[in-house]
């Protein structure tokens, strides 16, 4: 299961590969783990019993930009920046940070899909919407 692959990270920032690394599966996974973990304490404790909680449950495609853009944000601009006066990097962690929490406000009020009978489909009632009331600056 992964909601990002290094193709992925392609798709949205082709340069990212051209500073001398060529694979940021281990940054991506990280991310994974923290979207993973957005979605268990916002959205699955609230409505299923926290003991059934499963990742693979969820519907990959749909955090699959939400991961990416946490992966840019807080495990890879990072380390590519020097953070000194007009670094890019640091222009960029902040504008991809601003992307990730409106991704994860749109996928929360468009419906979490959580295969919780785990039949392998998603129907109507297991898709919850959910409203965030946050304001990000």
């Amino acid at each position: 299961m992964a909601f990002a692959t290094n193709n992925d990270l392609y798709r949205y920032t082709p340069d990212i590969f051209e500073h001398g690394v060529e694979d940021w599966a281990a940054e991506l996974s990280t991310a994974e783990a923290d979207v993973a973990d957005y979605v268990r304490v916002k959205y699955y404790q609230q409505h299923h019993s926290s003991n059934n909680w499963n990742v693979a449950n969820l519907t990959e495609t749909q955090w699959t930009k939400a991961t990416v853009y946490r992966a840019l944000s807080t495990y890879i601009l990072p380390k590519l920046a020097t953070f000194r006066l007009d670094d890019v990097f640091v222009e960029q962690i902040k504008f991809y940070k601003e992307r990730y929490a409106e991704e994860m406000d749109l996928q929360f009020a468009i419906g979490i899909q959580y295969d919780a009978n785990e039949d392998g489909t998603i129907t109507e009632a297991e898709t919850i919407q959910y409203t965030q009331d946050r304001l990000y600056r």
